[in-house]
């Protein structure tokens, strides 16, 4: 009764399937360059055949989800803190002076992997209640594997084996992508990567630092007079993620969160920004998206917050990169419009590679939240009218018809006039009414080599532009 008083605070409408007139612009521009399932399709016959092939694109797109837990589950095993002692290990190539160097590195990363395998196999085994081996376990059986005997156990490991060889060479293919970039051009590449993974199972990981940029993003916007002061009343942000393990370190040591929505919460408020800046009014965040982690992570959280419990945020701050300034200060302050500090978890291996921080977002922050199934490429919300869409690491992961889909999609969820910031760069279609005004660049952390640096770009999209 919880789950469904709170899923109901705050209902958005059920989406429909993208209709052949409003796809049709997009179509005809890249008439030749669609997928060869739509180019095989005369002309004449593409209407109506479109309500089957959008419905079953929607259902492939939603089975690439699978793919993305595995990967998840790879990441992890690679780089988990919480189920073995041992170092992280890293794939990819190594820069050596010798072949017989390389050779020895190269045998010595597999012999890690090895042992991190049966490390990881043996916590799956006997999970107990830990959150994350109960879902690698589910994800595993579900795929008809089972940790009841040596051969089921070993199976597992053969599975994991393939998973992680299928991510390196994946890994590998990416790096030559962006490789092809010439020049050392910063934005090119930016470009190249904004495709980079479309064919890439998707991903759920999440980290704080795009939160930071968004933040410099909006601040700037209302330097500027786009966005007013307390003109922000609802905002959608596509894909909001969940943050398993840390791709850098391996932290997993604290419950899975979403981080997204109340960073957003946080900065609208710190910036005034937010429509009301009371604890309990505005802005309304609605998340959109596919995975039943997501819908049902957030559900849990909202049913909680009704009785008056909030969501405790974790947040690691990496020792080891060498963080702006400004990175620093926006971790530390943090979550001060939404919350309160709250307790981290502590230990000795953890502090020694990260400094830790906890908030702990009220049961009003909480409530603030609704979330809706929606895919962004093949659904459109009607009725709708958001000042605000944010969407990041997300359109990375499509194709250019898939990525103009869902940006005629956000068009037409936002209000006139109404804002996109997204790090990616959109097909330059003239179909598309929403257009790019601006792309800032944000700086994390400052290398020796000017070309690994890492920074991210937000652009801002103008909504009905044309």
């Amino acid at each position: 009764m919880l789950v469904t008083a709170a899923a109901a605070a705050a209902a958005v409408a059920p989406g429909r399937y993208i209709r052949f007139a409003e796809a049709q612009p997009i179509l005809t521009e890249l008439a030749g360059k669609l997928p060869s399932d739509l180019n095989n399709i005369p002309a004449g016959q593409l209407a109506a055949a479109w309500p089957a092939w959008v419905e079953r694109h929607d259902q492939e797109i939603r089975a690439r989800l699978d793919r993305g837990d595995e990967d998840t589950i790879v990441n992890w095993m690679l780089f988990g803190t919480s189920f073995t002692a041992r170092p992280k290990a890293v794939l990819g190539a190594v820069e050596s002076a010798t072949p017989a160097d390389r050779e020895l590195v190269l045998q010595r990363a597999i012999e890690l992997i090895s042992a991190r395998l049966d490390d990881l196999i043996a916590a799956l085994a006997n999970p107990g209640t830990d959150e994350r081996r109960l879902f690698a376990r589910a994800l595993f059986q579900k795929k008809g594997l089972t940790f009841t005997t040596p051969a089921g156990r070993e199976a597992v490991r053969d599975y994991l084996t393939g998973a992680v060889m299928r991510v390196a060479q994946e890994q590998e293919q990416f790096d030559q992508e962006l490789g092809a970039t010439s020049g050392g051009d910063s934005i090119a590449e930016f470009v190249q990567r904004s495709r980079l993974f479309r064919t890439r199972g998707l991903s759920l990981d999440t980290s704080l630092v795009p939160n930071y940029a968004l933040e410099q993003s909006l601040a700037e916007m209302k330097k500027r007079g786009l966005l007013a002061a307390g003109s922000v009343r609802r905002v959608a942000i596509v894909g909001p993620g969940l943050d398993f393990a840390d791709k850098d370190v391996g932290f997993d040591f604290y419950p899975q969160q979403t981080l997204q929505p109340f960073a957003v919460l946080d900065t609208l408020r710190r910036l005034g920004l937010a429509a009301a800046t009371t604890a309990t009014t505005g802005p309304e965040i609605v998340l959109l998206d596919i995975s039943p982690r997501i819908l049902d992570h957030v559900t849990r959280a909202r049913a909680r917050a009704a009785s008056g419990t909030g969501y405790t945020l974790n947040l690691p701050l990496t020792r080891a990169t060498p963080w702006e300034a400004e990175i620093r200060k926006y971790w530390q302050n943090f979550g001060d419009q939404i919350g309160a500090p709250a307790q981290a978890p502590t230990s000795k291996a953890i502090a020694d590679q990260a400094e830790l921080r906890a908030v702990r977002a009220s049961a009003a922050s909480v409530r603030r939240l609704s979330v809706t199934n929606l895919n962004i490429v093949t659904d459109r919300l009607d009725a709708q009218a958001f000042d605000l869409v944010i969407a990041t690491n997300v359109f990375v992961y499509y194709d250019v018809l898939e990525q103009a889909l869902a940006m005629a999609n956000v068009d037409a969820m936002l209000k006139p006039g109404g804002y996109l910031l997204a790090n990616f760069a959109a097909p330059e279609l003239r179909s598309l009414p929403i257009r790019p005004i601006e792309t800032m660049t944000t700086l994390y952390a400052r290398a020796k080599d000017a070309n690994e640096n890492i920074l991210d770009y937000i652009v801002w999209y103008k909504a009905h532009a044309n």
